[in-house]
């Protein structure tokens, strides 16, 4: 399974909250948190094939335009799956993966599974549950990362392999 994982600045490792305006990027390899999903991965044969990042406020201030150019990568680089997130409880990031998340699902055929944490993002999870696959996740310091991201991966193959995901996404799914 070939998964694109979509990070803020923060998540990929480029900056903090001062580097809110970091345009959008990629790169062909496992970039911050990505890194730890990709060591998952690799267990099943699997990895990251890119991690594609963007500050929150430059997304904020382009929104449309990294929407339409991140689908248009993952058409052109045909992921498996995209992954958006780990978003812990980081609510601009939270809100930049499910909306790019859901640009993606519905303008083409790629599999999208959200990672989101409810603490300060009910609202975005309330206005995207029912588009978007979300798992369930801790904030940021909080227990049951790990198992967070073993779910997160799992429901990835149950999408690749086009099973049937309504008990699992009922019991790990906001």
């Amino acid at each position: 399974m070939k998964v694109i994982v979509l990070l803020d600045q923060i998540q990929s490792g480029l900056g903090g909250k001062e580097k809110a305006d970091t345009e959008l990027g990629g790169k062909k390899l496992a970039m911050g948190a990505a890194d730890t999903i990709d060591k998952d991965l690799k267990k099943q044969d699997s990895s990251v094939m890119a991690t594609f990042f963007c500050g929150t406020q430059y997304y904020e201030e382009n929104s449309e335009v990294v929407q339409g150019k991140i689908t248009r990568m993952c058409q052109k680089m045909q992921p498996d799956v995209l992954l958006v997130g780990p978003t812990y409880d980081y609510a601009d990031f939270a809100k930049m993966a499910c909306e790019v998340g859901a640009a993606v699902q519905k303008d083409s055929d790629i599999p999208v599974v959200a990672m989101v944490a409810q603490e300060k993002n009910a609202d975005i999870i309330n206005q995207f549950k029912d588009q978007l696959n979300i798992v369930k996740m801790p904030k940021k310091g909080g227990t049951g990362l790990q198992d967070s991201i073993d779910h997160g991966i799992e429901l990835c193959n149950k999408k690749v392999k086009k099973e049937d995901i309504n008990e699992f996404v009922s019991q790990y799914c906001y």
